[in-house]
C-alpha cells in the first residue's frame, strides 16, 4: 500500500460525503482511505459505509479531538505515506499524486498544498511556530513589516515550494516511517496547534517542512467546528488552551513564564468585556454567548492548571485517562 489518507469526521457527513465523492474517481488500487467517526452516530455511520463500500470506517464513540483520532486512523493504516486529510476538504487522486511528487522530488519530510474556500480564497497554511513574540496579531504583523525575509506573510501569494516552520494539519503528506519516528500526532491536545508541535518534532529530527502552491484543494474551513454556539466555543477555548499546551512543551525559562502571563492578557480581558455584554442584552446575540462560554471554560480551565499544574485541555486529560 503506497498511500493511506486519515480523515477524522466529526458530524461533517455532508462535507465527508464530497469528499469522498471527490477521491472515488479513479481511486488507486494500491491507496487506503480511513476515516475515524468521533462520537459516531450508528445510523450516519452505517449509512456512510454502505455508501463508500472502498472505505474503511472506524467508529470512535468519543469526541476525542483531533490528534487522538488521527492516530486511531494510523494504527489501522498500511500505506507507506500518510495523507491527514480533513473531512471538509475536496481533493482528487491527481491533486493528491502531485503532492506526492513534489514531495518525493524535494526529499521533503512534510509537505501540504494550497488551500482555497469554495469561493477561491487563498487561506493560510503555514506560519511560524508560536513564541513570545508573535502571541500578538499586531506585534506579528510589524515583525512582517520590518523583517519580512524572517517572517514571512502566509497570506502572500506564493507560486514556488515554501519551507517554512508548520503547515496546517488539515491536509498534511508525511511518509509513515518519518511519522513512526518523530512520536506520531501529540494527544496532549485535544484541538489546534498539534500539527505545529508535530512539525516541531520534524524539525528537530532533521526533516524539512514546505508548502507547495503548485498544489490547489478545496477547504470549507471550519465545517466541523463551527456547527453551532456550544461546539464553536468550546473549539476556539481549545485554541487558547493548546497555545499554553505548546508553550509548555516547546519553551523554557523566562520566556515560557512570559509567554503563559502574554496568552492570559491578550484573551481574558475581551473576554470579560463580552461576558459583561452577553449579560446586559440577555445572551440574545450568538457572539456574546459564544465569548461568555469561552470566559467561564477558560476560568475553568485557569483554576485546574493551578490546582494540578498541569496546562494540558481537560479533554485530553481525560482521553488519556480513559486510554489506562
Amino acid at each position: 500500500m503506497k498511500l493511506s489518507i486519515i480523515t477524522v469526521n466529526y458530524k461533517s457527513w455532508g462535507h465527508l460525503a464530497a469528499a469522498l465523492s471527490a477521491l472515488s474517481a479513479d481511486f488507486p488500487e494500491d491507496w487506503e482511505i480511513i476515516i475515524v467517526d468521533n462520537e459516531s452516530d450508528p445510523t450516519e455511520f452505517d449509512a456512510f459505509a454502505a455508501r463508500f463500500p472502498w472505505a474503511t470506517f472506524i467508529a470512535n464513540p468519543d469526541n476525542s479531538g483531533f490528534g487522538h483520532g488521527c492516530n486511531i486512523g494510523v494504527a489501522k493504516a498500511s500505506g507507506e505515506q500518510l495523507l491527514f486529510m480533513n473531512p471538509d476538504v475536496v481533493a482528487g487522486p491527481p491533486d493528491i499524486q502531485k503532492l506526492m511528487q513534489i514531495k518525493a522530488q524535494h526529499d521533503l519530510g512534510i509537505v501540504a498544498p494550497k488551500q482555497v474556500s469554495a469561493a477561491g480564497k487563498a487561506q493560510k497554511v503555514f506560519d511560524d511556530f508560536p513564541s513570545l513574540l508573535n502571541q500578538s496579531k499586531t506585534l506579528k504583523a510589524l515583525l512582517r513589516l520590518l523583517l519580512p525575509s524572517k517572517f514571512r506573510d502566509p497570506r502572500a501569494e506564493y507560486s514556488e515550494l515554501t519551507y517554512c516552520d508548520w503547515v496546517t494539519g488539515s491536509v498534511l503528506l508525511i511518509d509513515h516511517e518519518d511519522f513512526d519516528a518523530i512520536g506520531g500526532w501529540s494527544e496532549d491536545y485535544w484541538m489546534y496547534v498539534e500539527d505545529a508541535d508535530l512539525c516541531r518534532k520534524a524539525h528537530d529530527c532533521g526533516l524539512s517542512v514546505a508548502y507547495a502552491p503548485e498544489v490547489k484543494v478545496i477547504h470549507a474551513h471550519g465545517g466541523s467546528s463551527r456547527l453551532n454556539v456550544a461546539v464553536k466555543s468550546m473549539t476556539k477555548l481549545e485554541v487558547i488552551i493548546s497555545k499554553h499546551v505548546y508553550t509548555q512543551h516547546h519553551t523554557r525559562g523566562l520566556a515560557r513564564w512570559l509567554t503563559h502571563t502574554l496568552i492570559v492578557l491578550l484573551r481574558m480581558p475581551m473576554l470579560v468585556i463580552a461576558g459583561v455584554l452577553d449579560l446586559i442584552t440577555l445572551r440574545q446575540i450568538p457572539t456574546l454567548r459564544v465569548r461568555s462560554r469561552m470566559l467561564l471554560g477558560l476560568l475553568r480551565y485557569y483554576g485546574s492548571a493551578i490546582q494540578t499544574g498541569s496546562w494540558l485541555s481537560p479533554r485530553a486529560m481525560a482521553n488519556q485517562s480513559s486510554a489506562e
